[in-house]
């Protein structure tokens, strides 16, 4: 699957991951949006806004699955 792809879908993609994806994404999306938001790095509020999404999609799913690491 294209990087793309995975952003594209990233929403209707987690109810079918294991817990070890969503981990995984959990900390894409978590670094992602620090880097957006970082000084020295060309802040993208937009960008940032989109990765915090995308964050609390993966532990809102992770909270639902009773997982505990979110």
């Amino acid at each position: 699957m294209s990087r793309w792809k995975l952003y594209e879908n990233w929403h209707a993609d987690l109810p079918g991951l294991t817990a070890e994806q969503l981990r995984e994404r959990r900390d894409l999306a978590a670094q992602r949006a620090a880097h957006a938001a970082a000084r020295g790095m060309g802040r993208n509020s937009k960008a940032a806004r989109d990765w915090r999404e995308k964050l609390r999609a993966v532990e809102d799913e992770l909270l639902k699955r009773g997982t505990g690491d979110a």
